[in-house]
């Protein structure tokens, strides 16, 4: 199973990791991918100045300064070539 680590750390909740989260839950439940995609909203990952941060496991592939614009690409990219 692929995880999906997300800061919602002060820092980068205030660059709107919640709003991220949030479309990340949404777009695996819309690809119906909640099998195979579980997204882990955690703490700080010492990259505050560019979040808000995702950390993909098994990989670790880190993304920053993510948007919920680009939640369904990131989806579609795991779910086709594991990112």
């Amino acid at each position: 199973m692929k995880r999906i680590y997300i800061c919602l750390g002060p820092h980068c909740r205030g660059r709107g990791a919640a709003d991220v989260h949030i479309a990340l839950e949404d777009a695996i439940w819309r690809a119906g991918l909640s099998d195979q995609i579980t997204c882990i909203a955690g703490s700080c990952q010492d990259r505050c100045t560019i979040g808000p941060n995702l950390l993909v496991y098994p990989g670790g592939r880190r993304f920053h300064g993510v948007t919920p614009t680009e939640i369904p690409t990131l989806i579609a990219q795991l779910a086709d070539t594991g990112v």
